[in-house]
């Protein structure tokens, strides 16, 4: 695993660490740790240190392109507090179309677990922030877990340079899902979304059904048909979000309702699509708030 230098104190920050192999590229991720306790700490012993949670941090810009630095802020202070952080990228639909992305996002999520132990993670603790695109694909993620349809392509690798394959769980065990659009059946075609889902309804009637979350809260609500129920989930919103209407977060939530999710939905008044960096204070209490209740 390549190597990094500190960028805030007590953390680890690798940039450019790889977890899935294509033919024509690897996907890479930014991985921010909590810094092992010095040699003088009073806390260290002979004790195996306990397993932390980790955070999956989605970026989002309309599924067209993915930014490692757009949440670097939230992995940092996450990191500051305890959670082993990954930022990973995904194919946008300026290169691929849906499901590349999902597939992407599930091969980072089982990367985490397989190197668990070396990460010092507990597997069964890991969680997922998304903003925009991110957390629509966050959520869809939570939705989804192990399902064959979406398993990632490439797969995911052990050692890039032998190719090694890993089958491991890409299950989440809570996610905070921030400006996102989660009823596809209910949102306009704009732009990004046919070109994120590769045609319009009439051409790709599938691929709206099947990348909207909303397609799978009945079958997998309380873990219907024996797989894995669906993890509890926070929807923060700005109240004046000019890109997706906050109505889309808060009908989400009634649904999840519906079918016994356990979730959450809090817009915050006066902010905009980027609430997270416009009012941070408020995103990021309820997100800690959240992982700290359901990870730790």
């Amino acid at each position: 695993m390549p190597g990094g230098l500190a960028d805030a104190v007590e953390i680890d920050v690798h940039r450019g660490v790889p977890f899935a192999a294509r033919p024509d590229e690897t996907l890479l991720l930014d991985l921010y740790r909590p810094a092992p306790a010095s040699a003088e700490s009073p806390r260290k012993s002979a004790e195996p240190a306990a397993r932390r949670a980790a955070v999956a941090l989605v970026p989002g810009a309309q599924w067209r392109t993915c930014d490692r630095g757009e949440l670097a802020r939230y992995a940092l202070d996450l990191a500051e507090r305890g959670y082993v952080c990954a930022v990973p990228s995904y194919r946008g639909s300026n290169v691929a179309a849906f499901p590349a992305q999902i597939r992407d996002l599930k091969a980072a999520i089982r990367w985490l677990r397989a190197h668990a132990a070396d990460l010092g993670v507990a597997p069964g603790r890991i969680g997922a922030f998304g903003h925009d695109a991110g957390a629509h694909l966050a959520v869809l993620a939570a939705l989804t877990a192990d399902d064959e349809a979406f398993a990632p392509q490439p797969e995911v690798v052990v050692d890039v340079a032998e190719r090694v394959a890993i089958d491991v769980s890409d299950a989440l065990a809570a996610v905070v899902g921030v400006a996102g659009t989660y009823a596809l059946e209910h949102q306009p075609e704009t732009d990004a979304l046919v070109a994120f889902l590769g045609g319009d309804r009439e051409s790709a009637p599938e691929a709206w059904k099947q990348a909207s979350p909303s397609t799978y809260l009945r079958e997998r609500a309380g873990g219907g048909s024996g797989r894995t129920g669906v993890p509890p989930l926070l929807l923060l919103h700005g109240e004046d979000d000019d890109v997706v209407p906050a109505m889309a977060s808060e009908f989400f939530h009634d649904r999840l309702a519906e079918n016994d999710v356990p979730a959450e939905c809090v817009v915050a008044t006066g902010a905009g699509h980027d609430v997270h960096r416009t009012q941070r204070s408020f995103a990021f209490g309820w997100t800690e708030g959240f992982f700290d209740k359901h990870l730790r």
